[in-house]
């Protein structure tokens, strides 16, 4: 059996993670956990999806630190394999699945509203990201993800006293895959947001990527 510290440490020596990342995975992973309304950590009921685990922040660690289910969803071959060697080295076969899977088609399959937790980390644009994990929520279900570090012109806790960066998660775009901003927080140096399915998710959500991109629910077009 490995420590987390251990299997974040492969993974940075097989390039799936900068050595920084890896140091700082753990503390930068329970961040997530710092949400008031979260499911009981050690509720075994509830499902939790990561999407685009890579080399295993959040996901692996925060399966590490709860009781809850979990699925891992990346799209690499090489990265779902390790993820599957560093399950099994964790000792978490019996409560942690990892999906060689495009998130769109995941969002689309058995998964669909079954998800308590939803959680990503540099995984995509907040609208792409919006619009992969809204499907996979159930109903008050929660999203949470990381967000980019804040400009040193602007530090972080008068950021989050001002309402955080709402401009980057519009009402009007949420909206139409039925979620709603919950604020975020600040934890180590490092911020957080919280989203909650508070209606229907229409069925032709999730978009392909490349209409994502094109077609943004909300942000800036491609040029």
């Amino acid at each position: 059996m490995k420590s987390i510290e251990e299997v974040l440490d492969a993974a940075a020596a097989e390039g799936h993670l900068t050595s920084g990342a890896a140091m700082d995975g753990p503390s930068h992973s329970t961040g997530f956990l710092a949400f008031s309304e979260l499911p009981d950590l050690t509720e075994p009921t509830v499902l939790a999806v990561d999407l685009g685990t890579g080399g295993g922040i959040p996901g692996l660690v925060l399966a590490s630190r709860t009781l809850w289910h979990w699925s891992l969803v990346d799209r690499s071959e090489t990265r779902t394999a390790f993820l599957r060697w560093a399950v099994r080295s964790l000792g978490l076969e019996d409560r942690v699945e990892v999906i060689l899977s495009d998130a769109v088609e995941v969002a689309r399959g058995a998964l669909r509203s079954k998800a308590g937790v939803v959680t990503a980390r540099g995984f995509a644009s907040p609208a792409s990201t919006a619009e992969c994990a809204a499907p996979l929520l159930e109903e008050g279900g929660l999203l949470m993800v990381s967000e980019p570090p804040i400009s040193s012109e602007q530090p972080a806790e008068r950021v989050l006293e001002a309402g955080g960066v709402p401009w980057r998660w519009p009402a009007e775009g949420l909206s139409q895959l039925g979620v709603e901003d919950l604020g975020g927080w600040l934890m180590d140096g490092a911020t957080y947001r919280a989203l909650r399915r508070i209606g229907m998710c229409p069925e032709r959500f999730p978009r392909r990527f490349v209409r994502q991109i094109d077609e943004p629910l909300f942000g800036e077009r491609r040029r």
